[in-house]
């Protein structure tokens, strides 16, 4: 069994991966951070569920389309880690990301900023650990329309 602090140390540079993985666009290396049937959820302000998904691979391959052209940057700050069990760390992370999309005729906003907590646990799965269950809950969310860009 791994000690606590090792734990979190190997846990907080894996979460870190998830920002700079989501953000160059490295949708494999971005998969491989999730258990294969992961529980995912993305919250709005008001709590009601925007997004969800219990497939890696849906979730991977819908992230890579719907940001496709986009500039992104992903952060999270003051990790709050507790060991549940030997393969299993529950975490939250304070978190802040500021979506830019391409001009183009699209379906998508000007741009996206938010903030809040990543709610996440993290289990131990063949020597590395991946995230079994996500769920951001959004305290604050703008959401840019193109119309109002000009």
């Amino acid at each position: 069994m791994q000690d606590n602090t090792q734990s979190f140390d190997e846990i907080g540079m894996r979460k870190a991966r998830y920002c700079r993985y989501v953000d160059t666009k490295r949708w494999d290396e971005f998969r491989e951070l999730f258990s294969e049937a992961p529980d995912i959820r993305f919250m709005d302000t008001e709590g009601q569920t925007m997004h969800a998904f219990t497939s890696v691979d849906e979730f991977v391959t819908t992230s890579a389309r719907y940001l496709e052209g986009a500039r992104t940057i992903h952060q999270v700050h003051n990790a709050e880690m507790e060991r549940v069990s030997d393969n299993r760390v529950a975490a939250i992370w304070s978190m802040e990301d500021y979506l830019v999309f391409p001009p183009a005729d699209d379906t998508r906003p000007s741009s996206i900023h938010g903030y809040g907590h990543y709610y996440e646990t993290w289990v131990l799965e063949n020597g590395q650990w991946r995230i079994a269950k996500l769920e951001l809950r959004r305290t604050i969310l703008e959401i840019m329309p193109k119309e109002l860009v000009q």
